[in-house]
């Protein structure tokens, strides 16, 4: 079953029950499909961050990027093709060891959090609001 949730602040967000009885809201994939995942919280903002590091991390303009609670991200497969790289002290980023798809980004200092890449979510981005930070070297466009 899918019921939409009709409000502006959550216009791309859709909840689905699973037979389970388990609620997400999204799911999502990297891109050989071999990791996939639950999110079961609503997201209405994607931030797409400008700086240095993060446009390493993802060979782009940007990157985007959402912060969600832990608890609401569930990995429905892939665990063993998981691996993680150490950006910068502290970080970690999480990858598909098949196809490289960065997934999402953690801090062990943070361990409630996770930094979730939302172009991996099987959903149109285009309903969400976008915030760019980090704009001091923003690639003019």
């Amino acid at each position: 079953m899918e019921y939409p949730i009709q409000t502006e602040h959550l216009r791309a967000t859709q909840i689905k029950i699973t037979k389970g009885g388990y609620i997400k809201m999204f799911e999502g994939e990297c891109l050989c499909g071999s990791v996939k995942y639950d999110v079961n919280e609503p997201i209405s903002i994607v931030e797409c961050c400008h700086c240095l590091l993060c446009r390493k991390a993802h060979s782009s303009a940007f990157a985007m990027g959402v912060t969600i609670k832990r608890s609401s991200f569930k990995l429905i497969r892939g665990d063993e093709q998981l691996a993680e790289f150490e950006s910068s002290p502290g970080k970690f980023r999480m990858f598909c060891k098949k196809c490289g798809s960065h997934l999402y980004a953690y801090r062990p200092s943070c361990i409630l959090d996770i930094r979730l890449r939302p172009a991996l979510l099987n959903t149109d981005l285009s309903k969400f609001k976008i915030e760019h930070i980090n704009i001091e070297n923003r690639f003019c466009i």
